[in-house]
């Protein structure tokens, strides 16, 4: 599967910059973030604009939730307006948060009767990597779905590393 459009979940300081190096590498990508200054602040970018996670899941090959905190992750995918309420087939979802390995096996688990893929992605080195396109991905998940998303994480990451299973990112 050829990634075209991506999802970005949390458009502060990490996803905001996130969102507009796939952008201008020529992705389709639509962001949402609970604050409207966020949304307006990557407009300019040609990101487009999603009224809730659930429309990121509708219209994605690919999501990336950059929220602050587990139960931020949990609401973006799991809440009666998450990803998961409108989740095309074969959608890819990424957790770039910084979780509880055990939270994102949780989360996958939750969620196994849906034709959904999940990844562990966390960001790392901070907002000026974020904003220079240099952030360090130490990913895990199913390795082809991984390998699928790569030419997208390579838009805003310097250093990509696969270390297997679903949590090993984390």
């Amino acid at each position: 599967m050829a990634i075209q459009s991506v999802g970005v979940i949390g458009l502060g300081k990490m996803g905001g910059p996130l969102a507009r190096h796939l952008a201008g590498a020529g992705f389709g990508v639509v962001g949402y973030d609970v604050a409207a200054a966020a949304i307006a602040a990557v407009a300019d970018s040609g990101v487009s604009a999603a009224q809730t996670c659930t429309d990121i899941g509708s219209q994605c090959d690919l999501a990336i939730v950059g929220v602050g905190f587990d139960s931020e992750v949990e609401e973006a995918v799991f809440g009666e307006t998450g990803i998961l309420a409108g989740a095309k087939d074969g959608l890819i979802i990424a957790i770039a948060s910084t979780i509880a390995p055990a939270t994102m096996k949780q989360i996958a688990a939750r969620a196994a009767d849906r034709n959904v893929t999940f990844l562990d992605i966390p960001m790392c080195r901070g907002e000026q990597a974020a904003i220079d396109g240099e952030l360090l991905i130490m990913g895990g998940g199913d390795q082809k779905a991984f390998d699928a998303c790569r030419p997208a994480f390579e838009t805003f990451s310097n250093s990509i590393f696969y270390l297997g299973d679903l949590g090993a990112g984390q």
